[in-house]
């Protein structure tokens, strides 16, 4: 296990580690090259990348709009229930 020195919590995993050490020092390593927002996890940088694509490949299955990425269209899909 692999503790973090800032709080109690504790990792299996030294990459798990990395990121949430991330939390404790502001660190935003991950810069979109389009609009300079700054991200702590890569695949956070990769989701938001998709707002400048226009590629919105997720459709609700209630209403056919269409979001870039499934967590979008998840949180607009409970206006559905």
């Amino acid at each position: 296990w692999h503790g973090c020195p800032y709080c109690s919590k504790e990792f299996k995993k030294p990459s798990d580690l990395v990121r949430h050490i991330r939390i404790h020092t502001h660190e935003k390593p991950y810069k979109c090259k389009q609009c300079f927002r700054a991200f702590a996890v890569k695949s956070t940088l990769t989701a938001h990348m998709k707002i400048h694509t226009g590629i919105k490949a997720f459709e609700c299955q209630y209403c056919m709009k269409r979001f870039s990425t499934s967590g979008s269209m998840k949180v607009h899909q409970r206006l559905h229930t």
